[in-house]
């Protein structure tokens, strides 16, 4: 889906949490990744927030799954 707005995934997650109207803290100590993490000049259409809200969720994380983020206890 990234292709098809032409950002990259991290700026498709960012918009995406924007528009659900969450607060967004990207972390980064990289300063080019930081100028293109705040390029948000696109809007994911409605249809695209769908089928992003809908995506299989990821049940295993394998050895990460006990770290609490990972593990469902968040």
């Amino acid at each position: 889906m990234a292709k098809k707005y032409g950002v990259t995934v991290p700026q498709l997650c960012i918009r995406y949490d924007i528009q659900l109207g969450m607060i967004v803290l990207p972390k980064t100590a990289n300063p080019e990744h930081m100028k293109i993490n705040a390029d948000l000049g696109f809007v994911i259409s409605g249809e695209d927030m769908e089928a992003l809200k809908n995506v299989e969720k990821i049940r295993d994380y394998g050895e990460h799954g006990g770290f609490p983020v990972f593990g469902g206890k968040m």
